[in-house]
């Protein structure tokens, strides 16, 4: 059997259509108010956000979201009844199976009604979010973008969906407009992300910023790789961009 069709075993390619279907805006602003909402409530315990690294923020997050926020229902729409468990670095495969263990920083996985099934690869159908501090010591262009949204680009994240997200733990004053969008529109990087359109306010009023957070921003990528079974090549993928004060 070829390396790309390893992780098919037991759907047949008729069974499944790709791209997965768009998550739409509505399932990105919940699953913003969802983060936004942890990030209170690791401030209301005295995390130190400004001093933890990578790793331990995104572990308090994970967390937070899943052992009080879907467990308790407190924010509508997200709960143990349309929301599996949120899942912190689960190892998934790249877009040919060369590469089966990466393992992107959160997966937020909606539950689909049983009787209306999905033409998906479950596994992958998904929000995947890549998390990345901002700061003096982590920049938005070398970490970021060469280290963290490349990653969708490329196919070895999300490489199903037609959307994902960033997320920033922006610390030491750092912001979109101030550093993510000059570090983007390098030519070098510009085309490393395959960028046809750089970041751009989302528009829609429950995208604005809000205290801590800035407003959602979004990019758009090429994508250069092809789709297993003969599905075609992979079409552009939205990126949105969540950064946070941490600060």
């Amino acid at each position: 059997m070829s390396e790309s069709g390893f992780f098919t075993l037991g759907v047949s390619p008729e069974c499944y259509a790709l791209p997965h279907p768009r998550l739409g805006l509505p399932v990105i602003l919940l699953i913003r108010r969802v983060l936004c909402r942890a990030f209170e409530l690791l401030r209301e315990r005295s995390f130190r956000l400004s001093e933890a690294k990578e790793d331990a923020v995104t572990a308090a997050l994970r967390a937070v979201i899943e052992n009080d926020l879907r467990q308790n229902g407190s924010i509508p729409g997200f709960n143990r009844r349309t929301y599996e468990s949120v899942v912190r670095q689960g190892q998934v495969a790249n877009f040919d199976g060369t590469r089966r263990a990466k393992a992107p920083d959160l997966c937020f996985k909606l539950r689909h009604d049983e009787c209306e099934p999905q033409m998906v690869l479950s596994e992958f159908d998904a929000m995947f979010v890549e998390c990345k501090p901002v700061d003096r010591k982590h920049f938005a262009g070398s970490d970021y973008c060469d280290d963290g949204l490349i990653r969708f680009v490329v196919g070895d994240y999300a490489w199903a969906m037609q959307e994902a997200m960033m997320l920033a733990y922006a610390r030491d004053d750092r912001t979109v407009a101030g550093h993510l969008i000059p570090a983007m529109s390098e030519l070098r990087r510009m085309t490393l992300l395959a960028t046809i359109r750089l970041p751009q306010p989302c528009g829609a009023p429950d995208a604005a910023a809000i205290s801590k957070a800035e407003g959602v921003h979004i990019s758009r990528h090429r994508r250069s790789f092809s789709w297993p079974d003969g599905k075609g090549p992979a079409t552009d993928i939205t990126i949105y961009h969540l950064w946070h004060d941490c600060g």
